[in-house]
């Protein structure tokens, strides 16, 4: 029997563990729900895999050796020559939208994801293309749209699906058919109108009016006529007689918005209604009979206020009989896709414009953002981009995420970027996982309380989880100690 020296058995043993990885790895390849191209220094193929050929109609043997830029389809030859000789490699993963011309010229279009990949020494030697086929967004798009229409069957204008809503949605299908008052609570330009206007879809007053009432808006001495009404030569500018807002909206619904502006000295009035259903207008001493159901909406701490004597306890109690809070855009960031799309079509018909198509990638960037003015400034914010694309593609606008933090430990957790430093989306994402995951890691995976990860934060614990579920950070299983 022949014997082999150490050193070449060695030699044969790594031999046959490069092929068993390189096999390994291509069998993953091959597997994978990608079209995955693998790029040299010089912008070559020298990998693709099968789904690659199945969607171009190249031969594998066909693609190896091509430049890339020959695959994709360019609107003018002169973006074509900037692909061709365009910088060296970036060091930093990009996407983008790319039509992918097939061996018969169709066109498809593509997500395309490039991604830098380094020899041992540290030098970029290629690319990592993968790609995956936008061919299904007409139809998600559809799905959407009857999604949209079945949820505004339901429930008027309220547009959405994530948790936080669907228990609003069933708050609202529970409370409607009942005759109690509804409190509803929420920050600015979260849809608190839409709620109520649903309550009032969904009861037996449906056929009869909505009032509704900005409390804001209405001059504190103009009060009480607005809400009860007046007769002739109460005061001056009373030429005639006037009913107001609860004989407008007996046996139907008023909603008081921001209930907390209505004066202190009125809100007497305003509880005696509630309690006997009986006004007299102001100048009148003909006592009046309503019917009605009282929905309040604010964004303010109601109970805070009237410990602090600015709001009638006894007022309070009797319009919180079932309160309802409209969570903010921030915890609900699985509905944007939903209502960007509802808020897209919108836009291009009143504005008499083609309607510009909202991708996955635009998804993504309104949801990087926070919307401190909830669903009214994603709406706006879309609006502004179908104007601005006028027919072509969307473009957003959306404000500078530039803005300072409030001070704190926040800004301990995050790093700062060089002053010339260019930030893509991608890398945004990346540094908000690391300050979430770094606040948890210090604070031992403790969401609530005042040493929890949301106070590190500065932000409410149902954020924080929002944000969790979002960047899809789970705990870790290993016991972390408390840095």
């Amino acid at each position: 029997m022949e014997l082999k020296a150490p050193k070449e058995t060695a030699d044969n043993a790594v031999a046959a563990c490069r092929a068993e990885t390189e096999s390994f790895y291509r069998t993953v390849l091959e597997s994978l729900s990608e079209a995955v191209l693998l790029v040299g220094a010089d912008r070559r193929i020298f990998y693709a895999n099968k789904l690659v050929s199945e969607i171009s109609g190249y031969l594998p043997e066909e693609l190896l050796g091509r430049p890339l830029h020959e695959l994709f389809h360019f609107e003018d030859e002169a973006k074509a020559a900037q692909c061709r000789t365009h910088d060296p490699l970036s060091d930093q993963t990009k996407v983008m939208e790319k039509e992918l011309r097939g061996k018969d010229g169709r066109l498809h279009w593509m997500l395309v994801r490039t991604t830098p990949y380094r020899h041992q020494s540290g030098e970029i030697v290629g690319r990592v293309v993968a790609m995956s086929c936008l061919a299904r967004q007409k139809c998600l798009e559809l799905e959407n749209e009857a999604l949209v229409a079945d949820l505004r069957h339901k429930f008027g204008s309220i547009i959405g699906c994530s948790p936080a809503l669907q228990k609003v949605l069933a708050q609202i299908s529970t409370v409607a058919p009942t005759e109690a008052n509804v409190l509803i609570l929420g920050e600015s330009g979260t849809g608190k109108e839409l709620v109520a206007r649903g309550i009032h879809e969904m009861s037996a007053r449906r056929d009869h009016p909505l009032v509704r009432v900005n409390c804001a808006s209405i001059p504190k001495e103009l009060f009480e006529s607005e809400f009860f009404g007046h007769v002739r030569g109460a005061f001056t500018g009373a030429v005639k007689d006037r009913a107001g807002r609860f004989e407008a909206a007996d046996g139907g619904t008023l909603l008081l918005d921001e209930i907390g502006e209505i004066p202190l000295d009125l809100q007497s009035k305003l509880l005696r209604v509630l309690q006997e259903g009986q006004f007299e207008r102001v100048g009148d001493d003909r006592t009046r009979t309503v019917k009605v159901r009282l929905i309040a909406a604010t964004n303010r701490d109601l109970l805070a206020e009237a410990k602090a004597g600015r709001f009638r306890l006894d007022l309070y109690y009797r319009l919180s009989v079932f309160p309802i809070e409209v969570p903010p855009l921030r915890e609900r960031m699985e509905d944007i896709g939903l209502l960007a799309e509802h808020f897209v079509g919108h836009a291009a018909r009143r504005l008499g414009t083609p309607r510009p198509r909202l991708t996955k990638l635009h998804v993504q960037e309104l949801q990087s953002y926070d919307w401190p003015g909830n669903v009214r400034e994603l709406q706006n914010v879309i609006e502004r981009a179908v104007i601005l694309s006028r027919g072509g593609r969307l473009r957003l606008d959306l404000p500078s995420r530039a803005a300072p933090q409030k001070p704190g430990r926040w800004a301990e957790l995050s790093p700062v970027p060089d002053a010339d430093e260019e930030l893509s989306l991608d890398e945004l994402v990346v540094r908000e996982r690391e300050i979430v995951l770094t606040a948890l890691r210090r604070t031992n995976w403790k969401i609530y309380g005042v040493d929890g990860a949301a106070a590190l934060l500065q932000c409410k614990p149902t954020t924080l989880v929002s944000k969790m579920k979002r960047l899809k950070i789970k705990r870790e299983n290993r016991h972390i100690p408390i840095l």
